[in-house]
Formats: structure tokens, C-alpha cells, sequence
């Protein structure tokens, strides 16, 4: 009997929560249902805001200052945004992370943490109203973008002189290119959604076609989009496998491109491991001939523990490309003159490393 009674009052108490959870909602003129954002541009990024019902422009607040933006949205109840908040925006180039206040019932405030800083940056949001949901829903959308466009990003590349000569003898040469990652692993991905697999297994075959034509034995650690070891294998086993590959080679190169969180970062930079006395001057000559030919800001000569030139015998060098992560070099990366000329580079300075200039 007390079981009985307990069980009817839980009844009772979960359907009065649940009159009073929908009188909530009906209490709110609108209700969101997703939140999204995508880059139009490389300087422009557009979030949309899908709601179903009525909002009146005295129902919607925007504010932007230093890293944040803040949209107060009242008469509105948050419905399923809860389950889609977040989920669309890691490809933008600004925007860090989005979070929901609700606590009032019928007001809803998301805020927006951002990479770059409204008022130092020279960033502006300009929010309008968008009808082509039809009767279905309605949205709001927030262009965030640059007022001074040109000054972030790097004008055109300059390719300068030519210097290293790509038209040399290589007889009997013996060189291995790894086009980094392949297969599984797409490597870093660009915000077009470039990868960097694609870039270096690209680069690498002009670079194996100009070797070939000069007389070189190339040994490539892959030729197609595949693991070298197996799409199951450890990194390690992978790293590993491509090393192998430099067994009686006398130069290894592993062609990748850069990433960083922040999609201002940019250039170039080569590496090379202690472990053999050359390989410090086959990195110094790849990067002056990326800089040449390649016209990108210059990073420097780097020593680093990376696995495949800390593992292989012969002169070795890891270069990085360029910033897949920003977008005027993946719109460069992606070029297939820009890889050209990338492979002209690395050309230049193999015959300048085996022939002494």
C-alpha cells in the first residue's frame, strides 16, 4: 500500500514538472534549434542561429568586446540547441568555443569566446535576419570579420631569384622521399578541408619525377594515399617502416606541411636530427631554396628529435611546407604552380648538396 502511494505521488509530482516545464516553453515566443558557423572567406566567418516562432528586434541583443561576443535572445526557450551547441564551429578560423546561459527560463544568452580580439584585431559583427527557413523556421545570422582585410594576412608571395640549379646531374644517386602521412592518417587539414596526405604525396612526385629525370635511383616511402606500414599499426611501426625505406640511400627528406591552433601562424621551416653531421646542411639548403622559390616568411633551420630523421643513417631532413592551417598558404598548398614550385626547391637543393655549392 505504501509502495502504491509513493509511486502515485511520483506520477503527480513528474506530470506537474512536466505542465510546468511546457508552460515554460509556451511562455517563450521562439525556440532555438541549432547553432552553427562556416568561414565564407578567409576573413569572414558566418554563425547561424535556426529558431522556430517570432522574434522582435527588441527580443535580440548583440555585444562585442575584447575576446567575446554575446547574443541575449529573450523570449525564447533553448529546446534541442543543447544537443547541436558546439558541434558545427571548429572549422572557423575565429571562434574558440560557444557556451549557453539559460537560467531564466524564457531568455537565452550564448556566448561566443573568439581566437582574435574584437577591439584590438579591428574585427566587427553584423547581425540581420534570414526568412528562407520558410514556414519551417526562421534565422539570425552574425557575420564576424576584418574591417582592415589586407593587413592580416600576407600579400602575394614574392618568388624572388631563382638561385639552385633544378637541371643537374644525378647519376647514380640514391634518394628516399617520404610524403608524410597517408592512408589512416590525414595529417593536419586545412579550413578548406585541404589534408596535408594530399599535399606531400603530391609534392613528393614532382619532386621524384625531376629527380628521375637527372638520373637518381628515387625510393618513395609511398606513391598513393596508403599506410606505409599498415592502417593498423603503431606509430612507431609506422614512423619505423618509413625509415626503413633509407636503407642504402644516401639522403632521406620527409615532405609535411605545418598546423597550429591559430590560423595567423605562417612559413616555413626545415629540421634535421645530430645524429648525422650532414644532415644540419642539407636543412640549411632546402630552407634557402624554399625561401626562394617559395616567397614565404622563413622560420628558420631547426635540430629536432622527430622519429624518421632521428632514425635514419644517412643525411636527413624533415621539411614543413607551410601552414595548411592559414588560409592564404592552403590556398597556395593547394595550387598545383605553387607545388611546382615547391618541387623545383627541393631539387635546387639536392644538386647544390651533391655538388658542393
Amino acid at each position: 500500500m505504501i509502495r502504491k502511494t509513493l509511486t502515485a505521488l511520483t506520477l503527480m509530482l513528474m506530470f506537474c514538472l512536466t505542465i510546468f516545464g511546457t508552460a515554460e516553453a509556451a511562455r517563450a515566443k521562439a525556440e532555438l534549434l541549432n547553432v552553427s558557423a562556416y568561414n565564407l572567406d578567409r576573413e569572414t566567418v558566418r554563425i547561424q542561429i535556426d529558431y522556430r516562432g517570432r522574434l522582435d528586434s527588441s527580443d535580440i541583443n548583440l555585444n562585442v568586446s575584447g575576446e567575446k561576443m554575446i547574443l541575449d535572445l529573450n523570449d525564447t526557450a533553448s529546446g534541442r540547441i543543447n544537443r547541436t551547441l558546439g558541434r558545427n564551429i571548429q572549422a572557423t578560423n575565429i571562434i574558440d568555443n560557444v557556451s549557453m546561459n539559460n537560467a531564466d527560463k524564457t531568455r537565452t544568452q550564448l556566448v561566443f569566446s573568439m581566437i582574435i580580439d574584437f577591439d584590438a584585431d579591428g574585427y566587427t559583427a553584423n547581425l540581420t535576419a534570414d526568412t528562407s527557413g520558410g514556414r519551417n523556421f526562421s534565422r539570425l545570422i552574425i557575420d564576424v570579420e576584418r574591417t582592415n582585410k589586407s593587413a592580416i594576412y600576407h600579400p602575394e608571395p614574392s618568388y624572388g631569384d631563382v638561385y639552385g640549379n633544378i637541371d643537374g646531374d644525378l647519376s647514380g644517386r640514391v634518394i628516399t622521399l617520404d610524403a608524410g602521412h597517408g592512408g589512416s592518417d590525414n595529417g593536419a587539414v586545412g579550413p578548406s578541408r585541404l589534408t596535408e596526405k594530399e599535399v606531400t604525396l603530391a609534392v613528393a612526385l614532382k619532386v621524384e619525377r625531376m629527380l628521375a629525370a637527372q638520373g637518381a635511383q628515387v625510393i618513395m616511402t609511398r606513391t598513393t594515399d596508403v599506410d606505409v606500414a599498415s592502417p593498423y599499426a603503431s606509430n612507431t611501426q609506422e614512423l619505423q617502416a618509413r625509415c626503413d625505406y633509407a636503407n642504402g640511400a644516401e639522403m632521406f627528406i620527409s615532405i609535411h606541411c605545418n598546423a597550429f591552433s591559430n590560423p595567423q601562424s605562417n612559413g616555413m621551416e626545415t629540421f634535421y636530427s645530430s645524429v648525422n653531421s650532414e644532415s644540419y646542411r642539407l636543412a640549411a639548403l632546402l630552407n634557402e631554396e624554399l625561401l626562394r622559390y617559395g616567397g614565404l616568411n622563413n622560420r628558420g633551420v631547426k635540430t629536432a628529435n622527430f622519429y624518421v630523421i632521428k632514425h635514419t643513417a644517412c643525411p636527413s631532413s624533415l621539411i614543413e611546407l607551410a601552414f595548411i592551417t592559414n588560409y592564404e598558404e592552403e590556398r597556395l598548398l593547394a595550387s598545383d604552380e605553387y607545388q611546382e614550385r615547391l618541387a623545383q626547391a627541393i631539387v635546387a637543393a639536392i644538386n647544390r648538396f651533391f655538388n658542393g655549392y
